[in-house]
This record gives structure tokens, sequence and C-alpha cells, in this order.
């Protein structure tokens, strides 16, 4: 009898340390899976329910802070060999949670809805990071899915409030991106919705290559003096107004 009392013991205590585990853990997990580049500040509550300060860490070591995220892990579905987890984020608009469903062989993203700051363009490319770009990217999604062989899906982007270090100009305008992933590419398309800069193009992301974008910028008329500076680092002028970019591997 007294075995049984303490094999119950010992599985009621590992159980409850399972069901309790603090938030602190997925953070110290999710650095060690991604080399550090995500992790989660002031994480609170625990694996299953909890709450934390996403932030991702760039390529010159300093941090994008991103909006505050509730998630919840579904112990149910861990015994289907997938894990369910809904994200709530804090700015979120209204609309069902993002759903991110994780198995042995790949993430899905459902009813995706992510506000980043523009900063994470500066990740794109040198050129990028020197004219200091900003605004908010609202991304939006049905179905995004991650896996060995790439992205399959759609994503829209919306880049709100545009501006930049090189241009007194604020804001540039509305731009909108297109994702539409097929495997190791990823095709991009940006077109203006409005605004003082007139920005369009279209390239690919490759797992293999990186970034490739052309594009062609222009400032609306009475507007070329005061985004000269930003036009001219953009790139070379091919005709009157209109200078071409190309953003490529480094």
């Amino acid at each position: 009898m007294s075995k049984r009392i303490v094999f119950i013991f010992v599985v009621s205590f590992l159980l409850t340390l399972f069901i309790t585990a603090p938030a602190s853990i997925l953070d110290w997990g999710l650095q060690r899976a991604t080399q550090g580049k995500i992790l989660l500040a002031n994480a609170n509550g625990t694996i299953w329910n909890g709450s934390a300060t996403p932030s991702l860490r760039t390529s010159d070591n300093r941090f994008v802070t991103l909006p505050f995220l509730h998630w919840e892990i579904s112990l149910q579905s861990i015994f289907s060999g997938k894990v369910l987890t809904r994200l709530q984020w804090d700015n979120q608009q209204s609309g069902p949670a993002t759903e991110a469903l994780l198995s042995s062989n790949q993430l899905e993203l459902r009813h995706m809805q992510l506000r980043l700051p523009a900063r994470v363009l500066e990740e794109a490319s040198p050129m990028l990071k020197a004219a200091q770009f900003r605004g908010e990217l609202q991304i939006e999604s049905s179905s995004l899915i991650f896996s060995k062989h790439g992205m399959e899906g759609t994503a829209l982007v919306d880049w709100r409030q545009a501006s930049s270090a090189l241009s007194s100009v604020a804001p540039l305008g509305d731009y909108h991106l297109h994702l539409n992933g097929t495997g190791q590419q990823i095709h991009i398309a940006l077109t203006t919705n409005s605004g003082m800069l007139f920005l369009e193009g279209d390239g690919n992301w490759l797992a293999s290559r990186g970034l490739e974008f052309h594009g062609k910028a222009h400032a609306a008329s009475g507007n070329n003096s005061n985004l000269a500076d930003l036009l001219s680092h953009l790139g070379p002028e091919i005709s009157p107004g209109v200078h071409d970019f190309n953003l490529i591997p480094p």
C-alpha cells in the first residue's frame, strides 16, 4: 500500500509541475530554438496560459519590441501529436484569435493578424537600414504553413504612415505588399495606396539567396525637392523624376 501511495504522490507531483510550469520556461525554449533572435520579455503565467512582450533581436544586436501577447496552449491537442496555441495581441483588431498549430514537420498559422513596427524592414537589406523607414506593418493571412520546404500561403501587408529619416515629409504614404509563398520562394509585389512618395515593384525571397526585389519610385507633383535625398538614396534616376531601386542579397 505504501508503494502505491508513493507512486500516486510522485505522479501527482510531476503532473502538477507539468501543468504549472512557469511561462519563463517557454521564453528559455524559444530563445534556444531561434538562437536568441526571439525572446519573451516579462513572461507571466504558465507555459499553457500566459502573457509576455515578445521582442526580436536585430542583426546589430538591438531589439524590436512587439505588442503585448497573450497565449493559451490546448492540453487536449497534445494527445493528438500536435500543439494548438491561440495567440491574442493587445492591439489586435476584432476577429478570431490567431491559431498556431505545431506538428512534427510543420507550423501552420491560421487567422493571423499581426502589427509590427516598420523598423523590421531594415533586416531585409542594408539600403533599407540606411533609409530608417518607420510606420506600422499590418499583416493578415487566413493560413500560412512553414516547413523544411519553405512557406506556403498568402499574406497581405499594409504599411501605414510610412516615413524615413532621409525626408522631412511625414507620412510618405500608405503602401500594400502581397506575399505569396510556394515553398522555397516567396513572391512579393509592392503597390502604393496613397501618399507623397509613389512606390511599385516586385521580387522574390529565395531560401538559398535571400531577397531580390526591383522597383521604381517617384514623388507626387510638387514634392521632388522634399524627397530628393530619399530618392537619390533609393537608386539612380532612370527618367525625369523616376528612380530605380534594387534590393539584392549582400
